[in-house]
This record gives structure tokens, C-alpha cells and sequence, in this order.
């Protein structure tokens, strides 16, 4: 096999990536396809995709089945300029015939093919590479990573030869007293050779039990064909995979805990890991403060030395510059803050710009939505915006302008205007006293 060119560069030309990804995943009950249910703001597959673009392999193959759709339009939007091919498999008969469907197609497979599936969103980049790197380096047939559990109970048992090699891969049902006590379990990812791939899936069988041909037979097939197979244990929540929604919930809150470890590590101050949730593709700058219960999505940005939250909401589309604070009960949609500005509570700001050194008094609301079109709401430098004020966009407010408290401002404000816009008080002495005489 051509080995592949500095293992530990950033690109691994030699490497195609197949996934599967054609599963009903009836347990999720859905109508939607399970790789597509988000884990930490993102679709299971948009992980696993990710993961394979940040080790390096850019060449992508996906299985669809009846979601093909689905998938369709997905990597149109996500990897718009990503190589990622589509191969459909019409009958649902096993991971192996998964692989065939795919090798049959007329693309073009690199020397070295790595196996994954679209529900294991915890896969980590690194892993990846390193199992890549082995590979080229010590060029076996295959690596097959794996997983030591506490009950491996259900699970497909590695079974090694005296030298350490995967002699086969048993499934509990089919597993020996002795076999069942073997710890190590069948991670579901593999590398294999392309050409010993190709050679040897054909001869595996269907299972007469499922009527599925699994691609786990070929460990065995090729083991006794003189094949070396090495085994690389990976921790198991990198490959678990997502069945039903509470595997999904608690995928969600691994995912975001790293994501967490990460800023913190970063210099940013996590009040509460159990309440703050947070995309991994969001930037905060350093010494920023995320209170409890806050939540940050899509690829929001946020500066340094800002306070946000508690109880703020910040949504995708959302920039906001140095020393900001978004504060409690605070919601920010597709909108820009700039440096120094304060939406301290009670406020929702969306499709808006707002300049630096901005006040906006609790209460306040930019109405951007007419029923038909989103329009923005722009206030510049230095504006003091009282409680309790509107802005129906599309408006403009100047540098300097000091919108007063409870106004609803339907017309663009001069720079250094005041700008009142209520309904004028009345008072009608005694009316009350008379109201409940009656």
C-alpha cells in the first residue's frame, strides 16, 4: 500500500471517509432523520463530518437510504463547497451491503478508507488523526478502535490472537462463556486498506438470523486470510452512538461540557457548567463572565471582559464588542453591540446595530418583523435609550440622541435630539371614587 505522504500534516490525501448514515432510527420517533437531530446546536452528522475535515480528510462519501432528501439539502447548506458525495442504498440490509453500495458506486476511493457512522457525534478530531497516523505508519490491514467498558453486556467482543492483532469480533448472542468476560468492545470506526477491503467484504454472509450482511464479519475474514487488523481502544463516549432521545440529552450535555472546558481554559469564567449552554463554534473573548442559565447559539461572537447574563439568550447572527453586558432576561437575535453597550435586563434586541457606549433601559424591544420582511433598527454611538421604549424598524437613531422612557419611535432621531413619543397623559379627578359609589 502507497503510504500516505507526513501522517502528521493537517491533510491526509490519502483518506476517504465513508459514513453511514441511512438509518431509519425509528427509536427517535421522528420524522426526521437521525443523524440530522442536533446534538450541542448541531446535527449528529454535522459532527461526525467535522470531525473528519478537522483531522484532515476531506474526501467524504455519505449512505443515505430514504433520507437521501434530507441529507441532500443538508450538506448543500453546511458544506456548500465541501467534497461530500452522496451514495444511496435502497435496501436496508446491513452494514456491510452499507459499504458495498458505497464501493460499488463509481467514485474514486483513496488507498486507505475510514469507516464511520452519522450517530456518533462525541468523535473527537483527534482520534481520528491518530488512528490515521498509526495506520500509515505501521501499516496494518486495518485498525478497528474500541472501547474498554465496566458491563460490555450486549456489545461485540474484540477477540485478539496471542500477538495482539483482531482475530474477530463476536456478538454477545454468538460469544463463549469465556468471550462474554472480554471487557474490550467494538467501537464501530474503522480504517481499513482499500483494496483489502474491497477483496474481502465479498465474503461476507448474510446473517440467517437478521438477513443482514454486518460488516463486523470481516475482522474474522481477514484475520484468517493473514490479514493484521490492530486494535486502538478509544474512550466509549467517543463512539457511542445516538438511538433515542435520551442518549441524545446526554450526548448534549457531554458535547457541551468540553465546549465549556474549553473556554474556561481559555480565560473565560463558567459560573455554573450545569446551567450555561453554549455552541462549540461560538468566540468569547477573554476575561468575559457567562452567568447561570444563559444560553449561546449558532457562531455567535462575543468580546472580552463582557458580563453576560444571568438568564440571557444569545442567538445565532448575534457580534458583540469588548466590555458589554447582557444581562437578565435579555434575548439578542442577529444583532451587533458594540464596544462599551449595555442591555442590562428585560430587553430583546433583534436584527439591530448598536454603536458603542449604548444604554438601553430595561423593557426595551426592537419590533422588527411587519409580518413579511425582518427589518433592522440602527442606533449609533452614546444613545441613552429609557425603559420601556419601542423601536419599530426600520429606524435610525443618531449619535448622542436620548430616547425618553416608554416611547415608541416610529421615525429616524436626530444625532443629540431628545425624542419623546407618548400618548399624552390625562387625569380624571374623582373618577375612580365615582366608579365604586356606583
Amino acid at each position: 500500500m502507497k503510504r500516505i505522504r507526513n501522517p502528521q500534516s493537517a491533510v491526509c490525501n490519502g483518506v476517504t471517509a465513508i459514513i453511514m448514515a441511512a438509518g431509519k432510527g425509528t427509536r427517535m420517533k421522528s420524522d426526521k432523520s437521525k443523524v440530522l437531530h442536533e446534538v450541542a446546536g448541531k446535527p449528529m452528522l454535522g459532527h461526525v463530518i467535522d470531525a473528519c475535515h478537522a483531522a484532515g480528510v476531506k474526501d467524504i462519501v455519505l449512505i443515505a437510504g430514504a433520507n437521501y432528501p434530507e441529507l441532500k439539502e443538508f450538506t448543500k447548506t453546511a458544506y456548500p463547497s465541501g467534497n461530500i458525495k452522496i451514495v444511496i442504498q435502497k435496501k436496508q440490509i446491513g452494514t456491510a451491503h452499507a459499504i458495498s453500495t458505497a464501493l460499488k458506486a463509481k467514485l474514486k476511493f483513496d488507498e486507505a478508507i475510514l469507516i464511520l457512522s452519522g450517530d456518533v457525534p462525541l468523535i473527537e478530531a483527534a482520534t481520528i488523526k491518530g488512528a490515521i497516523k498509526e495506520f500509515t505508519t505501521e501499516n496494518p490491514g486495518g485498525i478497528i478502535l474500541t472501547s474498554k467498558v465496566e458491563n460490555p453486556f450486549g456489545y461485540g467482543r474484540i477477540v485478539r490472537d496471542t500477538h495482539g492483532f483482531v482475530e474477530s469480533i463476536v456478538e454477545q448472542k454468538d460469544a463463549t462463556p469465556e468471550q462474554q468476560e472480554i471487557d474490550h468492545i467494538n467501537g464501530g470506526v474503522y480504517i481499513f486498506n482499500r483494496d483489502y477491503l474491497k477483496k474481502y467484504i465479498t465474503l461476507i454472509k448474510m446473517n440467517p438470523l437478521k438477513k443482514e450482511y454486518y460488516l463486523t464479519d470481516i475482522a474474522g475474514i481477514m484475520a484468517k486470510n493473514g490479514i493484521k487488523i490492530r486494535p486502538k481502544t478509544v474512550p466509549y463516549a467517543e463512539v457511542a452512538g445516538i438511538n433515542d432521545r435520551v442518549q441524545l440529552m446526554e450526548a448534549g450535555k457531554m458535547k457541551n461540557k468540553k465546549t465549556l472546558e474549553r473556554f474556561a481554559k481559555d480565560g473565560i469564567t463558567i459560573v455554573d457548567f450545569d446551567t450555561v449552554f453554549i455552541d462549540e463554534n461560538v468566540s468569547i473573548g477573554t476575561d468575559t463572565v457567562i452567568q447561570p442559565f444563559t444560553v449561546i447559539k449558532g457562531s455567535s461572537r462575543i468580546g472580552k471582559g463582557c458580563n453576560i447574563g444571568p438568564f440571557a439568550h444569545i442567538r445565532p447572527g448575534t457580534v458583540i464588542g469588548d466590555n458589554c453586558r447582557v444581562g437578565n432576561y435579555v434575548e439578542i437575535k442577529k444583532s451587533t453591540l458594540g464596544n462599551n453597550t449595555y442591555v442590562s435586563h428585560l430587553s430583546y434586541i433583534g436584527d439591530a446595530e448598536l454603536g458603542s457606549n449604548v444604554n438601553i433601559g430595561a423593557g426595551t424591544i426592537t419590533c422588527n418583523f411587519d409580518g413579511f420582511k425582518k427589518h433592522k433598527t440602527i442606533i449609533g454611538d452614546n444613545v441613552f435609550v429609557g425603559s420601556d421604549t419601542k423601536f419599530v424598524a426600520p429606524v435610525k437613531v443618531g449619535k448622542g440622541a436620548v430616547i425618553a422612557a416608554g416611547s415608541v419611535i416610529t421615525e429616524d432621531v436626530p444625532a443629540d435630539a431628545l425624542s419623546v413619543a407618548r400618548a399624552r397623559q390625562v387625569n380624571k379627578e374623582k373618577w375612580a371614587l365615582k366608579r365604586r359609589k356606583k
